[in-house]
């Protein structure tokens, strides 16, 4: 019979949460392309580590928040690692995991209803939705959030039944308590 080991799953997630924030501390000093994609590769797979063993410490946060805003921000963002924060994110499902979340949708609701509405966000905003889906969490916010969403014409059918989508799988969730 397997035993589970949480000192070595403590120390893989201590490990990676350092792996993520020195894969961003020298993030913008860094002149080599080389080391760049050294360090992203570092990031992305510090977050699989994230997502597999949970997190040590509240630290993780800041970062899992830089490699989003990073990437999206940037003019060649890495979607892989995004779309990896996001489900690492949704993984760690907790309140400050959660309310991340919500900060990301409600910046990409903001760009829609201002019309900043590109490729970029048209490829992350389904990956934002169904990470807050898979976290099932009840929360006013969020739900009028997505209700929003569903009810905004501006957005395309499929970002709607999206929203929609991620609404029933909460509701489901939360009826069976």
């Amino acid at each position: 019979m397997l035993e589970y080991n949480f000192e070595a799953d403590s120390a893989k997630a201590k490990s990676a949460a350092f792996a993520l924030k020195i894969g961003w501390e020298n993030y913008m000093h860094t002149a080599s392309d080389k080391i760049r994609i050294c360090q992203g590769k570092m990031r992305k797979t510090a977050i699989d580590t994230i997502c597999q063993a949970g997190y040590a410490d509240d630290s993780v946060y800041d970062s899992l928040e830089k490699s989003y805003i990073n990437n999206f921000v940037s003019v060649e963002p890495d979607f892989e690692e995004i779309h990896k924060t996001l489900n690492a994110l949704a993984a760690i499902n907790t309140k400050k995991s959660i309310s991340l979340l919500f900060v990301f949708l409600h910046g990409l609701h903001r760009k829609k209803c201002t019309g900043k509405w590109g490729e970029k966000e048209k490829i992350i905003f389904p990956w934002v939705v169904n990470s807050l889906s898979l976290t099932k969490i009840k929360s006013k916010k969020i739900w009028d959030l997505l209700v929003a969403i569903y009810r905004t014409e501006e957005y395309a059918r499929e970002e709607r039944i999206c929203a929609k989508n991620t609404l029933l799988k909460i509701k489901e969730a939360n009826s069976s308590l």
